[in-house]
């Protein structure tokens, strides 16, 4: 080879890498997110919106009167799952259908590039129902 192609080809090569180091990324990302969409569409209910607060995992009460329920720590998730609270995070949102909540299992894998939820962060939801989802997906930065 000669010395015009080596340095043509190493110019070529200097341009490129930053663009699939960079890039490659984010398309994965973008396909990741749509994975998500795609799949939360075979649920029955469906939901998308704002995070609003995201509460620890739910933990048993310790007044004596009441020991068996969590409506200290996550009062709506008590309401759908009584005794059974503590295996479930409680995750208040505000999305197409309103105002509602998420009860979400202890060791849930959310979906899209997002690690866990935080306040503020966007979402999309699928499965039987919000006591019940299948499907959370919260896009990565």
């Amino acid at each position: 080879m000669t010395t015009k192609k080596i340095i043509f080809y190493t110019l070529i090569v200097a341009f490129l890498s930053p663009i699939v180091y960079f890039g490659a990324p984010i398309v994965a990302q973008k396909y990741t997110w749509y994975n998500v969409a795609q799949a939360a569409s075979l649920f029955p209910w469906q939901d998308g919106g704002v995070i609003t607060v995201v509460y620890p995992p739910c933990v048993l009460d310790t007044p004596a009167n009441a020991p068996t329920t969590c409506a200290i720590s996550c009062p709506l998730v008590t309401t759908a799952y009584a005794s059974d609270c503590v295996k479930y995070t409680q995750i208040d949102v505000k999305g197409q259908k309103g105002t509602m909540f998420l009860a979400v299992p202890l060791g849930f894998v959310y979906r899209g590039g997002g690690t866990v939820p935080a306040p503020g962060m966007q979402f999309i939801a699928a499965g039987i129902s919000n006591i019940l989802p299948k499907v959370i997906g919260i896009p990565g930065p």
